[in-house]
């Protein structure tokens, strides 16, 4: 149930959960973390090819079905 639904973040401000935001909470997650949660996720960027990130993505949309 993430997908859609805004996030408050740990420096105040707040972020709408789409392909963007999981898109970089997969390859830079330290970029946005979310109130209340420790940056504790590795990044990313340069592990995963762009197709398993947007595979990633569609696998969390479903989640919110």
């Amino acid at each position: 149930g993430l997908y859609g639904k805004t996030e408050k973040l740990a420096d105040g401000s707040s972020v709408q959960v789409d392909d963007n935001y999981l898109r970089e909470s997969i390859l830079v997650p330290g970029a946005k973390v979310v109130e209340g949660f420790a940056p504790t996720m590795p990044p990313f960027q340069g592990r995963l090819s762009d197709e398993e990130v947007s595979n990633l993505i569609d696998y969390i949309k479903t989640l919110a079905e």
